[in-house]
């Protein structure tokens, strides 16, 4: 038991010094570059909000920290840059260089997946993997909807009012099972809302109409799927 408590003690002084000395680096690096890309103050609040809202449950959990996590932290640091750019930009949709470091965000999603069923997660850490996944899609829909109209705020706001309906309907709050679909669907979010505001789509409305809209199919089905399984349990028992 002693050697247990130790080895736990151990693993919070690790994950400790791995926040204050990789995280807090990489996300004020990120806020720093954030800032010259875009000076306003305004925009620098935003950035700053953006950095809050995805990271300080995560950085003040008592939770061991991963590898992992890292990798979480370093691709929401490329979120708050990505920010920077659609808040600099006044034109319509999105340049080609928040194009490129929003796909090297979604493309880090899928490594840090890999990571931590390699070395081991947490579900802290699983939860930070998500919360900065839904952050970014709701910073996606929230960039089209200039281009395309509130619609496009569809995708963003589904996984908050999933969780907000769950605060008054326990029986959603139930664990769903596994689910290819699901996994394929929420992956397929990111890279439908950023083909959407791309210069292609732009120069070729029906594009990016059709990728918000396959999103919005998409992420509707997901989520009633998952309701109709939860409030079938609910009902069977």
């Amino acid at each position: 038991m002693a050697q247990e408590c130790r080895e736990v003690g151990a693993q919070r002084m690790n994950g400790l010094a791995r926040r204050l000395f990789l995280a807090l680096p990489i996300l004020t690096s990120a806020l720093v570059i954030a800032w010259l890309l875009s000076p306003r103050f305004m925009d620098g609040l935003i950035c700053v909000l953006v950095t809050v809202i995805g990271s300080a449950r995560s950085l003040l959990r008592r939770d061991s920290w991963t590898s992992a996590d890292d990798l979480t932290t370093l691709r929401l640091g490329f979120i708050v840059i990505v920010t920077a750019l659609f808040l600099a930009d006044d034109g319509p949709g999105f340049t080609w260089t928040a194009v490129v470091l929003g796909a090297t965000a979604l493309a880090m999603d899928g490594l840090d997946g890999k990571i931590a069923r390699s070395t081991g997660s947490t579900r802290a850490g699983a939860l930070y993997d998500e919360a900065v996944d839904a952050l970014f899609i709701l910073i996606l829909s929230m960039g089209l909807v200039p281009l395309w109209g509130p619609w496009c705020l569809i995708p963003g706001l589904m996984y908050y009012a999933f969780h907000l309906m769950s605060a008054f309907r326990p029986t959603w709050r139930r664990q769903l099972p596994k689910s290819l679909s699901r996994r394929v669907i929420a992956a397929a979010q990111g890279i439908l809302l950023l083909a959407a505001g791309t210069p292609i789509a732009v120069a070729i409305p029906a594009f990016g109409v059709l990728c918000v809209a396959a999103a919005v199919v998409s992420v509707l089905y997901s989520f009633g799927r998952d309701i109709l399984w939860l409030e079938r349990r609910r009902a069977a028992s």
